[in-house]
């Protein structure tokens, strides 16, 4: 585990409450925009995840609010919500959600699941980080399981790493670590860890290209 990741837990720690009101925040600045992307994100997810059976186990990596957990249990799966942060915990044991205190870099998985979500996750991973959850992830998947993810595009931002804090509604009075991963270097890791790129594609921002969004399979 990093230490930036380490320091940004620490932070998410001190505001998950801050930063689920400032998620609130932005969607109110555009309600239906909010609403379009939510539902485009649920139809990706049940495309990502319909080879599965209901009543197939899939573990979210960073819940936060609960929300995509409590679509995939919508769906059928059986799904297990996890974060780090106590404040995010209380909100997911307040909707009544399975869940577990769980960091994917120090915590062992704890059982065998069909898949995977970890959504803006790792932007806050260095590729250490990645290179470890990766493994783990894979270790942790059935034959054929699948690990959802998505990370922000080095070719958007044009650099590489940075602690930032942003204005406005995303403002959080204190900064985390940001890293942007290239499509080759995650391929690679994938592709070492034992993965096998199902899908892939970009998309958001003004050109369209701010996330790397991939469905891999062990």
């Amino acid at each position: 585990m990093s230490e930036q990741n380490k320091q940004t837990l620490e932070a998410y720690q001190k505001t998950a409450q801050r930063y689920l009101e400032n998620t609130k925040a932005h969607a109110a600045l555009d309600p239906e925009k909010a609403e379009r992307k939510q539902i485009k994100l649920e139809q990706f997810l049940a495309q990502s995840f319909a080879k599965y059976p209901e009543g197939a186990n899939i573990f979210e990596i960073g819940s936060a609010d609960g929300v995509n957990a409590a679509y995939l249990c919508q769906l059928g799966f059986n799904v297990m919500a996890s974060d780090v942060a106590d404040g995010f915990l209380q909100t997911l044991a307040a909707k009544r959600m399975k869940l577990m205190k769980f960091n994917v870099l120090t915590d062992d998985f704890p059982q065998k699941y069909d898949g995977v979500l970890a959504w803006r996750v790792f932007v806050h991973f260095t590729p250490e980080d990645v290179v470890l959850a990766a493994q783990k992830i894979h270790d942790t998947l059935k034959d054929g399981g699948r690990f959802v993810f998505n990370a922000i595009n080095r070719a958007y931002k044009d650099k590489t790493e940075e602690w930032a804090d942003f204005p406005g509604e995303y403002h959080m009075d204190v900064e985390r670590f940001f890293y942007y991963h290239s499509k080759e270097e995650l391929d690679a890791i994938l592709a070492d860890a034992g993965f096998r790129i199902v899908d892939f594609h970009e998309e958001g921002g003004e050109t369209g290209n701010k996330w790397l969004v991939y469905v891999v399979e062990k």
